[in-house]
């Protein structure tokens, strides 16, 4: 008998699918971790290594952010978050131009951009 409360346990602590504005969320936090990644080192060499690993490391959350757009509604949902979060996101744009202008011969940091993207 206790395998079974065990069972109704796992069972409802399924988590709900992430909601479009979590999703949005969670592809702005990524490309902030990339960009600060490569703006927090000396070298445009150590900016496209860290801004590699980064990405890397916050994959799914790209993907799953550009998975956005094939979904009407869901894509609606996101973007009326970010409107609302709008001062969040002002800033990562120019922060992505000026790390480009920066590194503008690095293979790596522009591969980085590329990946970003189109993950």
């Amino acid at each position: 008998m206790r395998w079974l409360a065990v069972v109704a346990f796992v069972i409802g602590c399924k988590q709900s699918p992430p909601t479009a504005a979590q999703i949005a969320e969670r592809g702005w936090a990524a490309h902030e971790a990339v960009v600060g990644a490569g703006e927090a080192q000396p070298t445009c060499p150590a900016a496209g290594a860290a801004m590699q690993k980064a990405f890397g490391e916050h994959r799914q959350a790209f993907v799953d952010a550009m998975a956005l757009d094939r979904d009407k509604a869901r894509l609606e949902e996101a973007t009326t978050y970010m409107e609302a979060h709008a001062d969040r996101y002002s800033g990562l744009e120019t922060r992505m131009e000026l790390l480009a202008e920066r590194c503008p011969e690095d293979a790596t940091v522009q591969a980085a951009f590329a990946q970003m993207a189109n993950p």
